[in-house]
């Protein structure tokens, strides 16, 4: 039987690893922090740069973790529409930015306004710049998903030691700074709003299925390599489900997302749909007669945009109906021509597949470039123009004149451009999975024997969905010779619920909906904080 000398040494050798976990965590707390009268410093240098509204309420300051505010995305969109709201409801909240941006809140928010339309007040707007942001910036070439979430670590403890707030809103998705903002103060909220998850069941398949899309050629051909980062993909899903639970008020973008961040955060109480806001004002008011047979395509020149699905079903239209091909001895028409013959009435004779997209870099170039050469192998590149960075002006013309509009990428979680070209009166085909399938397109026409005759068309489907290069094309058919009846009809319903679901009033209801809970919880924090 031990003796009391033995149990004291066993207790205090179990002892030491709590010990060495308390001690750093306190570590990381105090570097993190700093000093009580550095942070205090800190927040009287945005009381000094703010006005807030506290004659009926005490100044809350929440802390938006977005470090790229001036790209001009729809994640931009999501987190200045959200400050936007926040100030209308609650003009005693100052908005404290941390941002990996070199510019000043003046020139921000002057480019909100240029950009997105939306008028923000720079009185409850506070910058804090960040200079480390290259640790998310930055392309590992190993272990990518892990080394950019240990990343945004850093930029979070630097983001929070130049000031901590009373509510960490997270817009981008950095699900491992949440567990910090929680040792940091455990009466911090941490609010997310979510635009897809860093991690899915679904990449999880594609990997162990050896697809190309989620491997390079190296790992795809080598069935232990697959299975290593098959193993490396589970234990990073496990890590982002444990750093996601820390989260107190979840948002998504989409059904899919939500069902993805349920099934790793396990909080269903917690999280909700709140669609992303999408401008269709302009859009909406195109007429939805006078459209030619222009297929349009509108995504930046991405790998996982699958623009090469496109092509492929484009070939298969112009093989199952000779009559779209264009005659050897028509000359094929440059975009301004084009565009030229469709606002003088001239119009156009054949079909004429249009891919627009963003390219990011000379890598998103090339695409562009394999694009048209594929389209040449294939004999169709008198058909088929793919134009890289137009303007917005230019883009709004092809969506007025263009009939149909088509988006290929699967698992896609959301898709801003097909609300658009939807709102834009386009008769619209989509990827049967992810956010058209179960948000956005809905309900659908899948195939030629789902089509409602005339006497059916009482409630309209808003467009079409599909999977295979042969499915697409034969949608495309059908938008191409569907009859006036059916061709408004299904406009007028992709518009109004375009227009209606996805708009700024709707996000702005479920974002109220959603942190009005985290307003009441600070509220009762400083009430029994004063009552103390």
């Amino acid at each position: 039987m031990p003796n009391l000398e033995s149990l004291i040494h066993l207790c205090f050798v179990l002892a030491l690893p709590v010990m060495g976990v308390i001690a750093m965590g306190m570590g990381i707390k105090t570097f993190t922090l700093g000093t009580q009268a550095h942070q205090e410093e800190c927040k009287e240098k945005i009381k000094a740069s703010t006005s807030p509204d506290t004659s009926t309420h005490e100044a809350y300051y929440l802390g938006f973790f977005h470090l790229y505010p001036n790209v001009g995305g729809g994640g931009e969109r999501v987190l200045w529409t959200m400050i936007k709201a926040i100030q209308d409801k609650y003009p005693f909240m100052v908005c404290v930015l941390y941002s990996g941006d070199s510019l000043s809140r003046d020139s921000i928010l002057q480019n909100v306004q240029a950009k997105f339309g939306l008028t923000i007040r720079p009185e409850t707007i506070y910058v804090v710049e960040l200079t480390n942001r290259w640790w998310v910036d930055y392309k590992f070439p190993r272990l990518t998903l892990l080394m950019q979430s240990l990343g945004s670590l850093a930029v979070a403890s630097q983001a929070i030691h130049r000031f901590c707030p009373d509510v960490f809103i997270d817009t981008v998705g950095f699900a491992f700074t949440y567990p910090l903002i929680h040792l940091l103060s455990t009466r911090i909220p941490v609010v997310a709003y979510t635009h897809y998850p860093a991690i899915s069941s679904d990449m999880q398949t594609m990997v162990s299925s050896r697809e190309a899309g989620f491997n390079n050629e190296a790992i795809a051909r080598s069935a232990l390599m697959s299975k290593l980062k098959s193993m490396y993909y589970r234990v990073f899903a496990l890590a982002y489900s444990f750093a996601g639970s820390f989260a107190s008020t979840i948002m998504t973008n989409s059904s899919w997302t939500q069902n993805h961040i349920v099934q790793l955060f396990g909080k269903p109480q917690m999280t909700k749909v709140v669609y992303p806001p999408c401008d269709t004002l302009v859009l909406a008011e195109f007429p939805l007669v006078g459209r030619q047979p222009l297929v349009m395509s509108l995504a930046q020149f991405r790998p996982e945009k699958n623009h090469r699905l496109q092509i492929e079903a484009f070939a298969h239209l112009l093989k199952a109906h000779p009559e779209f091909v264009m005659p050897a001895s028509e000359r094929p028409l440059d975009p301004e021509t084009l565009l030229a013959n469709c606002r003088d009435g001239s119009g156009i004779r054949y079909p004429v597949l249009v891919m627009i997209g963003g390219a990011r870099n000379i890598e998103d170039e090339a695409r562009a470039e394999e694009l048209r050469q594929m389209a040449a192998r294939l004999g169709i590149d008198r058909q088929v123009l793919v134009i890289v960075n137009a303007p917005w002006s230019q883009i709004l013309e092809w969506l007025r004149f263009g009939k149909v509009g088509m988006h290929t990428m699967r698992d896609e979680h959301f898709g801003i451009n097909i609300v658009e070209m939807m709102a834009a009166g386009l008769l619209t085909v989509a990827h049967d999975s992810a956010g058209p399938k179960l948000d956005i397109i809905v309900p659908a026409i899948r195939g030629a024997g789902d089509v409602p005759t005339d006497e059916e068309c009482l409630q309209f489907p808003v467009g079409f969905v599909a999977t295979t290069a042969e499915q697409f094309a034969e949608s495309i058919a059908i938008a191409l010779g569907a009859s006036e009846k059916l061709a408004e009809g299904v406009q007028r319903a992709a518009r109004t619920a375009a227009s209606a679901k996805f708009s700024e009033d709707a996000f702005r209801t479920a974002f109220y909906r959603s942190f009005g809970p985290v307003v009441r919880w600070l509220d009762n924090q400083r009430s029994a904080d004063d009552n103390d």
